[in-house]
């Protein structure tokens, strides 16, 4: 019948309302988007609160009990009206072409030590190609780019980690059935189902190029909230055009406004996350009280990250060499209010910890080898590290992980280097300590001198 793109789906509520219904819903895109415009549309199928109660059932993608999914479409509400199945997080529409997203989406979220998130992307790719958690680190380049359609990744024993941690709270997936789920729903819209039922699937990504979608698509509905993704300029305006909205829209609840320079300071500090957001929108709301505008000044007293998490940023920034990420970090430290010799001492902590990593990484034994995995630095060589030389591990991270990456990282600094850019920041400590001068002059001045020289 029809494919909405993001722009569009006023029209879309708009035809439901006019009683142009489908029997079939699919939304594509990023979950919040998708649950907010899913929540729009159940509104319009079902506008009585109390009947929607009755007549709305919710089904988790992760955990379908597909027989019982179609068990409700067959039937006939008790109740008079509508009659919506919404299933989030459906796996209909995954396939091989998709697999490399939720691969970047389980490392994603490892690397932020949410292995519950990490193990259920991790899932959806082993049903993917039925296979089983414990067979993905072993299987071979060849077999993984037949299972998956992209490049074994060069380190993957992570995902031993993962599953340890994991796996008592969450069991593992079954293999993907012989026959084809979505074969099922088709079949099952083909014979026919009651009238007044409407079936929503949500769905982050989908291969557009399997059957199920083609029949929606031709058939009922099809919504696109896809959000350009990248960092390409035309990427970044699509995401905060995306994200403007959501904040005007959030607003507009509230009857408030907010000056035009904010925005920008928002998007900042929140990023591209559409959930956060309105999240923090919302605080800003309430925090501005009776008022009727949101002013930077707001913005910035209410949605300050910590300390910890915007030095982190800044850090981050400098050790992948980033300049402009590092200036643009500076700037907005210092709009924050943020002492520029908290700023100091967090730079110079970090470089110590590069400097010890980089000593550490000279010196055997234990002998450090460049290019090794995880697992063998995990397994093999951590542990001799802590039985020759414990008291350096005092001083840097915890977590093995990110252990692992400031190695990797502390790899691409000689000693000198590293040396001449602490002997540069303990040059600006002292003269922002003795001069008149205003301090992010000499802040900056460090950043370009030690980034622009290797």
């Amino acid at each position: 019948m029809a494919v909405y793109k993001r722009n569009d789906t006023d029209k879309m509520l708009k035809a439901v309302e006019q009683g142009k219904v489908s029997n079939v819903y699919l939304l594509i895109g990023d979950r919040f988007l998708c649950a907010q415009v899913a929540d729009k549309l159940v509104n319009a199928l079902i506008p009585d609160s109390a009947m929607r109660q009755q007549c709305l059932k919710l089904v988790d993608g992760d955990e379908e009990n597909l027989a019982k999914t179609l068990a409700f479409l067959k039937t006939y509400s008790m109740f008079s009206g509508k009659q919506v199945i919404r299933v989030t997080d459906t796996r209909l529409f995954h396939s091989k072409a998709v697999a490399s997203k939720i691969w970047e989406k389980a490392q994603k979220a490892f690397s932020k030590k949410d292995t519950k998130t990490s193990l259920k992307y991790l899932q959806q790719m082993v049903v993917i190609a039925a296979k089983n958690l414990e067979d993905l680190p072993g299987l071979s380049p060849a077999d993984w780019q037949k299972a998956f359609s992209f490049v074994k990744p060069r380190e993957i024993s992570w995902i031993n980690e993962v599953t340890e941690a994991s796996i008592a709270a969450i069991p593992q997936e079954k293999p993907a059935l012989e026959n084809d789920p979505a074969d099922l729903y088709m079949e099952t819209f083909t014979a026919g189902i009651p009238e007044n039922n409407t079936l929503l699937l949500l769905a982050e990504t989908v291969d557009k190029r399997k059957k199920f979608y083609k029949f929606i698509a031709k058939h009922a509905t099809v919504v696109d909230l896809s959000v350009t993704a990248g960092s390409s300029t035309a990427a970044r305006n699509d995401q905060k055009s995306v994200l403007n909205h959501l904040i005007q829209e959030t607003l507009a609840e509230f009857g408030k406004k907010i000056e035009p320079q904010a925005i920008p300071e928002l998007l900042e500090r929140v990023g591209f996350h559409p959930v956060a957001v309105v999240r923090e929108t919302e605080k800003l709301a309430l925090y501005t009280g009776t008022g009727p505008i949101i002013t930077v000044k707001s913005v910035r007293e209410l949605v300050g990250r910590t300390r910890e998490d915007a030095l982190y940023e800044l850090t981050e920034a400098y050790t992948e060499r980033q300049l402009n990420k590092s200036l643009l970090l500076t700037q907005r430290l210092f709009n924050e209010g943020m002492h520029p010799l908290v700023m100091v001492s967090g730079l110079r902590n970090h470089l110590i910890k590069l400097l010890l990593v980089r000593s550490i990484r000279e010196t055997s034994p234990p002998t450090y080898i460049s290019g090794m995995s995880y697992a063998m630095f995990q397994k093999g060589y951590l542990p001799e590290l802590k039985s020759r030389k414990e008291e350096w591990l005092g001083l840097l991270p915890n977590h093995p992980y990110a252990l692992f990456l400031m190695f990797e990282k502390a790899g691409s600094y000689t000693l000198s280097s590293l040396a001449s850019k602490m002997d540069e920041l303990l040059t600006v400590e002292y003269r922002l300590k003795s001069s008149s001068i205003a301090p992010q002059i000499f802040f900056e001045r460090f950043l370009w001198n030690t980034l622009t020289n290797k």
